[in-house]
């Protein structure tokens, strides 16, 4: 787990008060256990939330629906990556009509 220092020291243009409106704001979840851990996602969150504000310029008030689109999208990786894995556990005259039929989809 990283420490408030950790996380501030390692993200370019974050400051402990900006990584605390992040927390009180929900954008980051730190485990707490006494004093907030943060973890090496919640070290990239950061990153990216300083990114979208100072380098794209979006306005706080969208940032945390740009983050929500962004969560959505790695949940949808995820379990199109388990899809993924169950197809290819199935039998090879399976896979291929699972695959046929998805080009037939993909043509319609």
């Amino acid at each position: 787990m990283l420490t408030e220092e950790d996380v501030v020291a390692r993200v370019s243009r974050l400051t402990v008060t900006r990584l605390r409106v992040y927390v009180s704001q929900g954008l980051i979840k730190p485990e707490e256990d006494g004093t907030p851990g943060y973890s090496e996602a919640d070290l990239a969150r950061a990153a990216l939330i300083c990114n979208l504000e100072d380098e794209m310029g979006f306005q706080e008030e969208d940032v945390p629906v740009l983050l929500n689109l962004i969560d959505q999208i790695h949940g949808l990786r995820a379990e199109l990556r388990g899809f993924v894995e169950a197809v290819e556990a199935l039998p090879p005259d399976i896979r291929a009509t699972v695959r046929l039929r998805i080009e037939q989809r993909r043509r319609s």
